[in-house]
């Protein structure tokens, strides 16, 4: 029987491992739980009402022993100046992204969808924090602490609420009003706008504008992850007053795996490569005669960027735009 809190972690860690380890099995995992997540409504955003019963719940008392169950909202969490007591596979989070710096003292609770319970218990925490994709968990995890549901992204957000952009600010807010740092909340997002309106200028100023952009990660030397609708990142490069050359469909975290022949389907289209700063384009992808002849690569409309989280909070939209404005204004970042 498939142990979908496996497939799950498997799934995750497959994702956003670097793009220069084989992807065959990553491709495996993804298909079959891709056919799991067909039906089950638990993954969509709780209703409204829902929403708010759950922000005055979680608000009543600040929690001072708090349980993240997810990278992205562990960012979210240590930007608002709190330190969890325990956060799903702390390795994980420090060498995918890291930032903000997660303290050593953070005790593992276990893999992302399927934590260890009595170390949970152990804990005693105030709050545990999941997203949507831990539903099927949540009844066991309110038998330790209450737990409140925090929705990135997930099947029907950005429709239902907006572009993930907006969404994840909307879900900051959310979060630190159930910690009770909304000062804090309003510092941060004061920052990313500050950086938004910086990298705008940027970006406006150096003509980038000018065409469609690419955002990309290399898979192998014939596939890539873009990042397109859906997603944190297309909705950062329209604040920044750029157009995402991928309007094809993506899953909900507003990535898809493409191989090189759909990239050339925009040829005044730019391109930029994440998580590419130190090691620039992988050996296999340069070598490739279809990547040489895409028409970024041949005129020159290539640029390198180092790691953000494609489905993170304001930490790592900001990272992105401003290492996407550097790159696009000839300036290192």
């Amino acid at each position: 029987m498939v142990n979908i809190a496996d497939l799950f972690d498997e799934a995750i860690v497959a994702r956003r491992r670097t793009a220069r380890e084989p992807d065959a099995g990553r491709r495996r995992v993804l298909g079959r739980l891709a056919a799991w997540l067909v039906a089950p409504a638990c993954l969509m955003p709780p209703s409204p009402a829902a929403f708010a019963n759950e922000v005055a719940r979680a608000a009543v008392g600040a929690p001072r022993r708090i349980v993240v169950l997810d990278w992205d909202l562990t960012e979210i969490v240590l930007s608002l100046g709190v330190v969890p007591v325990g956060v799903a596979r702390p390795i994980w989070y420090t060498q995918l992204d890291g930032d903000p710096p997660l303290p050593d003292e953070v005790v593992d609770t276990g893999l992302l969808y399927q934590p260890n319970f009595e170390v949970l218990q152990r804990l005693a925490p105030d709050l545990i924090v999941i997203t949507a994709w831990h539903a099927m968990l949540r009844p066991l995890l309110e038998r330790i602490a209450p737990t409140l549901t925090v929705t990135l992204y997930a099947p029907g957000v950005a429709a239902s609420r907006g572009d993930a952009y907006l969404n994840m600010r909307t879900q900051t807010r959310y979060l630190a009003h159930a910690l009770g740092r909304e000062p804090q909340a309003d510092a941060l997002l004061a920052r990313l706008d500050a950086t938004i309106v910086r990298s705008a200028t940027q970006v406006r100023e150096s003509g980038a504008a000018r065409w469609p952009l690419y955002a990309l990660r290399p898979i192998d030397g014939r596939h890539v992850t873009v990042y397109g609708p859906q997603g944190l990142f297309d909705g950062v490069m329209r604040e920044l007053g750029l157009t995402n050359a991928w309007q094809g469909g993506t899953d909900a975290q507003g990535a898809a795996e493409t191989d090189l022949a759909a990239l050339a389907q925009r040829p005044e289209a730019g391109a930029v490569l994440v998580g590419m700063a130190s090691s620039g384009v992988p050996p296999e992808l340069a070598q490739s005669p279809l990547w040489r002849a895409l028409p970024f690569v041949k005129d020159g409309r290539l640029h390198s960027i180092g790691k953000a989280s494609p489905t993170g909070g304001p930490v790592s939209a900001m990272r992105f735009a401003t290492q996407l404005a550097g790159a696009l204004s000839g300036a290192r970042s």
